[in-house]
């Protein structure tokens, strides 16, 4: 049996090194995960909401900003990262027998079909959810306010959860209701 005897030259070990070399710088200087270089916010256009509920829909960038916007019975929100719309949220006003259902019907990112709670106060999906606005001492009995979020693209659906019943929370403390 013969032994296997591999030989190279000069040329085919500096070869080795170079690549070798090239390889490993191109390893060490290759760019980091980007980072959030803005803070979070701690409000929706007014609605204060904690940084935390928000973190796992905004994604790295430099510089983000919130474009609210109004019509005849409904507020948005919209935050900007570096000039890109990554999160949406709303505040309307729908008839008082709207359910969560209903209201995702016509919502972007969350179809009727998508997860609800026991409670039926809100439907959430990975890329949306819906939740109602429960009022304290509200004397319109003709309608309630819901809360709407979505994202371009998927998240996680227990985060969407967790954000839309914060964001609701937080609308009913708001001043939101006495303009119902």
């Amino acid at each position: 049996m013969r032994a296997f005897s591999h030989r190279l030259s000069s040329r085919g070990v500096a070869s080795l090194l170079g690549c070798t070399l090239v390889f490993g710088l191109l390893s060490a200087c290759s760019s980091p995960d980007p980072k959030r270089e803005y803070v979070l916010p701690n409000s929706l256009c007014g609605i204060k909401i904690s940084g935390t509920a928000l973190e796992p829909f905004l994604p790295p960038g430099k510089k983000i900003n919130a474009q609210p916007t109004s019509a005849v019975g409904i507020n948005r929100c919209r935050l900007r990262v570096d000039g890109k719309i990554v999160f949406s949220s709303s505040i309307e006003q729908r008839d008082i027998d709207a359910t969560a259902r209903d209201v995702a019907m016509s919502a972007f990112g969350v179809n009727p079909n998508d997860t609800g709670t026991t409670n039926g106060r809100f439907v959430y999906s990975k890329t949306g959810a819906v939740g109602r606005v429960e009022c304290p001492n509200s004397t319109v009995a003709e309608a309630n306010l819901w809360v709407t979020a979505r994202v371009p693209d998927a998240s996680s659906a227990s985060g969407m959860r967790h954000f839309i019943e914060e964001y609701a929370a937080a609308t009913a403390k708001s001043g939101a209701c006495r303009r119902l």
